[in-house]
């Protein structure tokens, strides 16, 4: 009887076979050429932006005329699942985060058209820019240092960002160390008093007389021509010679005999130092799925040709190449990969026949090419990155798991019937072996041997594939970290499906048994031989009385597990397995953030970076002294200013191997080396980023009362305080900035004399009043009349100032209006259309954990605050809201994977109950797990979870090869006991096999030392050490938990017998 289907048509056809092999092969190779590379994953960010600038405007002022009115409008938008908002001095921002499985763009546009309609915006503000939030990826840095003037540096900046702008490989470029351009009018009060001139009133003659306008056209008869004034002033000099007044006497008032015009820049004084000198920085980014070597190596050809076009004196050079950090990483990973493909042929060469293992192994790049070539065009697309090289790594082992079944079922067949026939030669040669006996193995037994096992195989691989799949659901921040391992081990494993169903069965026809013959291989096979006999002794002479004694006090063994389970939960409750759930993703470069007490000066700022980068070299100056052989610590440092307040650090270090000392111990050093810095608000360094986003600890208070707020935070603040640990905590409110209030007196308005007619005067001299804007070049410049500079820098002016009345009177502001000095708020956030404050935090986890500092605060210390302030609420925010919304979605993913399972399993097994038993293997992984993060000192992170959700895939294939064998034995007429000790004793080795190949294929990565390494270990931690200690419980418990479902089948059968005995009638 002809076998039929897909694995004995494929088996019967070779050609068709290895056409499908070369497929694979040709189509992974050129994905592999064009495919994207990128240090890791990108997340979608559903969340809309919107940016309103209000210059001069301080907090309060911005959220009442900006905030409120836009919170208002977007009010009951569908689709909006959070609005968060910040005002801040002069601007305010808000961020919308967007619900599951809304489009955008339509939301986007529902928000325009919701912000365009609102009428009562303070008549000072800019329009209001609406935008979708991007995910860049650091690239490159492109620094030009030497002397140069601001013009200089504007001009030279412009030219080299939009020179890279027009590489096609480069799609965004930031420049910083450049002022804006600005044409700056400044009038001194007392020559405004002296010709009896306002600011007003000189801004109002500018804007009407800096004008181009069409004024139609002359249809004449010979055609018609078009009309229009031309009179508008594009440079400093056009608006100095503008006139101002005409006196009847032919003189005219130029805004030169008036103000003094500057034609340079604005009063912002952008900085850019890089290794001490005054720089100008282009930085380069990527876009999603951009290929970032290709971008670095087009901006370094660029920056090798711009450097002999520069005059001398000034040199132009690519510094933080994240490039070479990418190449550094993939080759890591690559190698790992390798190692460890080396490591699974060993043990398949050890354990199995060689013909058999070398077509397992050829299963490995064909799944793994298969996997490349889907892997940029599936509905999840996933670039090259070190945790989609992690994936692969981690999957290694497992590909070759179904290969290593069908093939040892096939060589088993074979082997049976080479036996055989070997018998039969041995009869027609008077008892011995022919010397030209060969059996060579024909297409029939090959499919034989393949169909044997290919239900449960095929099952095995689809639990493991069932367990990744939610992953790809889960979403949040991390979204693109897990969707990248779930996608390529998905995609591996339906190549690995495909190859040794379809392909390996094809190859290992004509698998030859014959007379053994001297050859250069035998000591492999002296080694294997050896190998089985050690193996098969320790099953009979060690397994399978250790099994006998456990099946016979079943409940014992189960009790015993449960135990050892307990314990491993225990330990990581009690933190001797340490846990922070957001790992933290290393960098190459260490940066650091310094932001001012508002209100401080331009000059305080700069002196505050000076002395931070002074400790930067302090640092290396001292380890070069100490180290003398070495070239130091400190490659680069370059700071810039975002802000009047805030300044970013970005520190290279020269290369790992060339120094002792990793980002995190210099990181420590730095940060000690500055200590605490003079009106400074916040200071964080950092060498490796929260996964989660910001820091690791974000508690949140919301009311409408301030004093309230603003008393809960500052009591918050100073509880984080008291854990050992704890750092870097930041209180969002900060210590306010002093301002200056005004108020009318009450006999102002007999004069004539409004609120309105005080503030805008004072606007126009202190922050000025803006003429027009113009464009220059690519740049849009404003045009500004105030008081001059050194004026707007004393309190004295505004007290000294004069209000003009409507009919022209001139009165002292003092005696109209009250000047008092108050404190301001450095900025107001709101979520959810509430006031809300956030204290951020970070943690030592050598020392806490962050869960265990957030759950003490909530449970004890936030009730207690509440009821001191009754109007005030209680939140996470930042990455401990994002935590605690994971794990809703982790528990509900791990469901649906469980769940997938259990059907996968039920289907075939016919049964109920038998999947449960085969699942009940998948706790116990945790056991392994956790030993093994206490063995390596790790602390498990998220990723340690998932590396628990997929072993319940992979741990399920063995249980699932032990019971279906131990069904098939009873069904045979063998007693439970026997038909589970010859299930176990048959599978022992497969079992032992595909486990091993796990483990070995992610032993390179579990002694890596690389620090961008570290955060993916816990994972292979977590399936290495998992599948050992859950293969071990496999071969002991899955037998005792099959006896016991059995127990408790005949306890209800003999209950229901007896029952129904009582029911029988009794005859006299």
């Amino acid at each position: 009887m002809q076998s039929k289907g897909l694995i004995s048509w494929f088996t019967k056809n070779p050609v068709a076979a290895n056409l499908v092999m070369l497929l694979i092969i040709a189509a992974g190779l050129i994905s592999a050429m064009s495919i994207s590379k990128d240090m890791f994953p990108r997340s979608d960010i559903d969340r809309i932006q919107i940016n309103v600038p209000y210059p001069g405007a301080a907090p309060v002022e911005v959220e009442k005329g900006v905030i409120l009115p836009i919170e208002a409008a977007l009010k009951g938008l569908k689709g909006v699942k959070k609005i968060n908002a910040t005002a801040s001095r002069d601007s305010a921002s808000l961020s919308l985060e967007i619900e599951a499985n809304e489009d955008i763009n339509e939301v986007m546009a529902q928000v325009e058209n919701r912000i365009d309609s609102i009428v009562n915006f303070p008549q000072d503000l800019e329009k209001p820019n609406v935008s979708r939030a991007e995910n860049f990826g650091w690239v490159i840095n492109v620094n030009v240092s030497g002397a140069m003037n601001k013009r200089i540096r504007k001009e030279l900046g412009q030219e080299i960002r939009d020179e890279l702008l027009d590489l096609p490989e480069v799609k965004r470029a930031i420049l910083w160390g450049t002022d804006d351009y600005e044409i700056s009018i400044e009038v001194k009060e007392d020559r405004l008093r002296e010709l009896d001139l306002t600011l007003a009133e000189v801004a109002r003659v500018l804007r009407d007389s800096s004008i181009d306008l069409p004024a139609g056209m002359i249809r004449a008869e010979n055609g018609n021509v078009l009309v229009r004034t031309q009179g508008k002033a594009y440079r400093g000099e056009d608006f100095a010679n503008l006139v101002l007044r005409s006196h009847p006497d032919g003189t005219q008032l130029l805004v030169s005999d008036v103000a003094d015009v500057k034609d340079g820049f604005a009063e912002t004084n952008a900085t850019v130092r890089f290794d001490g000198n005054r720089s100008i920085s282009v930085g380069i980014f990527s876009l999603k799925d951009q290929d970032l070597i290709t971008i670095s190596d087009s901006v370094k050809k660029y920056v090798e040709e711009k450097r002999n076009e520069l005059p001398d004196g000034l040199n132009i050079n690519y510094v933080f190449d994240a490039s070479y950090n990418l190449r550094g990483r993939l080759d890591m990973m690559l190698s790992n990969l390798a190692m460890g493909s080396v490591l699974v042929a060993i043990v398949l060469g050890l354990f199995l026949n060689l013909q058999v293992a070398r077509w397992v192994m050829v299963g490995i790049p064909v799944s793994f090419l298969g996997a490349i070539w889907l892997m940029p065009v599936n509905p999840y697309p996933v670039t090259v990155n070190v945790l989609s090289l992690f994936a692969f790594i981690m999957v290694l082992g497992i590909v070759v798991d179904d290969a290593i079944v069908i093939g040892e079922s096939i060589f088993s067949e074979a082997k049976d019937e080479a036996n055989k026939a070997e018998e039969k030669a041995k009869q027609l040669n008077g008892g011995e072996t022919p010397e030209d006996f060969s059996y060579v193995a024909p297409v029939e037994t090959v499919v034989a041997g393949a169909k044997r096992v290919a239900i449960p195989s095929t099952i095995g691989v689809l639990t493991t594939m069932a367990a990744f799949l939610p992953i790809l659901f889960i979403g949040g921040n991390v979204a693109g970290f897990l969707e990248a391992i779930a996608v390529v081990v998905i995609l591996c494993l339906i190549f690995s499906l495909i190859e040794s169903k379809l392909i390996l069965p094809a190859h290992l026809v004509g698998l030859r048994f014959s007379k053994p013959k001297p050859s250069r291989w035998d000591f492999i096979k002296r080694w294997q031989k050896t190998i089985d006999q050690h193996m098969t002794s320790f099953v009979k002479q060690k397994y399978q009385p250790f099994l006998t004694r456990c099946m016979q006090h079943r409940y014992v063994t189960l009790s015993s597990f449960v135990a050892v389970l307990i314990v491993a939960c225990a330990a990581l409750a009690s933190g001797i397995a340490r846990f922070e759930f957001f790992p933290n993703v290393p960098g190459d470069d260490i940066q650091a953030s310094i932001i001012m007490q508002d209100g401080v000066s331009s000059e305080s700022l700069i002196e505050a970076l000076e002395t931070v980068e002074a400790a930067a070299f302090k640092v290396d100056a001292d380890y070069r002294r100490a180290n003398p052989q070495t070239k130091g610590l400190v490659e680069h440092v370059l700071f810039y200013t975002q802000s009047d307040v805030e300044g970013v650090f970005i520190v290279s270090l020269v290369r790992a191997e060339e120094r002792a000392i990793n980002a995190l111990e210099f990181e420590k050093m730095w940060r000690k080396e500055v200590g605490n810095l003079p009106n400074v608000r916040k200071q964080n360094y950092y060498a490796s980023t929260n996964a989660g986003g910001g820091a690791k600890i974000n508690l949140s208070l919301y009311g409408e009362d301030p004093n309230q707020l603003s008393l809960a935070s500052v009591e918050l603040q100073e509880k984080l305080g008291e854990f050992n640990g704890v750092f870097d905590i930041y209180n969002s409110q900060g210590v306010g900035a002093q301002e200056i209030l005004i108020s009318l007196k009450p006999f102002a308005s007999q004069l004539g004399i409004n609120l309105g007619d005080v503030a805008r005067q004072v606007r126009q001299a202190f922050y000025g009043e803006e003429v027009q804007r113009l464009q220059r070049g690519a740049d849009t410049l404003r045009v500004m009349v105030r008081y001059p500079l050194e004026e707007r820098r004393s309190i004295a002016t505004l007290e000294e100032m004069h209000i003009r009345t409507a009919n022209g009177q001139v009165v002292a502001i003092g005696e109209v209006a009250d000047i008092r000095l108050g404190l301001g708020l450095t900025s107001i956030k709101r979520t959810d259309r509430k006031r809300t404050i956030t204290i951020t935090a970070d943690v030592d986890a050598a020392k806490t954990q962050s869960g265990r500092v957030i759950a003490d605060v909530t449970d004890n210390f936030i009730p207690q605050l509440l009821e001191r302030y009754p109007g005030v609420g209680f939140g996470l925010g930042g990455a401990s809201e994002e935590q605690s919304e994971l794990i809703s979605r982790m528990l509900v993913g791990l469901i649906a994977a469980l769940f997938l399972i259990y059907g996968l399993l039920a289907v075939p097994l016919r049964s109920y109950v038998q999947p449960l038993v085969i699942m009940s293997v998948i706790p116990f992984g945790f056991i392994g797990a956790v030993v093994g993060h206490i063995i390596f000192d790790m602390t498990m992170s998220m990723l340690s979870v998932f590396g628990l959700i997929a072993l319940a895939g992979v741990v399920v294939n063995d249980s699932l090869i032990l019971v279906e064998f131990a069904n098939r034995a009873r069904a045979d007429g063998k007693s439970d006991e026997d038909a589970l000790m010859a299930a176990g004793a048959r599978r022992f080795r497969a079992i032992f096999l595909t486990t091993t190949t796990t483990f070995v294929g992610l032993l390179p990565m579990l002694f890596e030392t690389s620090m961008q390494a570290q955060f993916v270990i816990p994972m292979a931690l977590s399936l290495s050490f998992g599948i050992v200690s859950a293969t071990a419980i496999t071969l002991i418990l899955v037998p005792c938990l099959y006896l016991v479902v059995h127990d408790l089948k005949k306890v209800r059968r003999s209950a229901f017998a007896s029952s129904k005995r009582r029911e029988l009638p009794v005859t006299e």
